[in-house]
């Protein structure tokens, strides 16, 4: 959630090199969930949809998308949700 904020709202020159040195922090969760393989487009995911409340998506920011199914992605989003809600 910080990262998809500081994408919002503060002034990062580099959102891409962001990413990159924060990317294991910001997947270690979803790694641990799912796999070493998945576990960064299932955090990307979670950004994505943090970042709509802002108009923004991972491809305005030049950030990897997300390759993962629709239905795979719905699931994700309600964590999301849910999690927000407590």
């Amino acid at each position: 959630m910080l990262f998809a904020m500081i994408c919002g709202f503060g002034e990062v020159e580099d959102v891409p090199d962001l990413w990159v040195q924060h990317q294991v922090s910001l997947c270690e969760d979803f790694v641990h969930r799912y796999s070493e393989q998945t576990g960064p487009h299932y955090a990307l995911a979670d950004i994505e949809e943090l970042l709509t409340s802002y108009n923004l998506s991972l491809q305005k920011l030049h950030l990897p998308t997300v390759d993962l199914p629709a239905s795979v992605l719905e699931r994700v989003n309600f964590d999301v949700v849910e999690e927000q809600a407590k």
